[in-house]
């Protein structure tokens, strides 16, 4: 019986342990969103009022680095929700 507890507790942890580590969609935009190498998030708060202005900048960026963000539209909608809730 103490087994077949331990067996199903591991296998409940070992199931339930990636939902707990996903990151924040912005955490990917925080390696180069820094200051030094892209604006870093407050500064684009300051530069753009809404999430829209922000989506519409990120997509329309001519930068070869935000190419994966501007080919998930949903993951950078989310990004940009998180950025200017910070």
């Amino acid at each position: 019986m103490k087994k077949l507890l331990l067996a199903m507790t591991t296998l409940a942890l070992v199931i339930l342990m990636p939902s707990l580590s996903i990151a924040g969609e912005s955490d990917s935009c925080k390696g180069c969103h820094n200051g030094s190498v892209a604006p870093n998030f407050d500064t684009l708060k300051g530069k753009y009022k809404t999430a829209d202005e922000l989506v519409a900048a990120a997509k329309n960026s001519k930068n070869d680095m935000m190419k994966p963000a501007q080919a998930d539209e949903a993951k950078l909608k989310a990004a940009v929700e998180e950025i200017m809730k910070q």
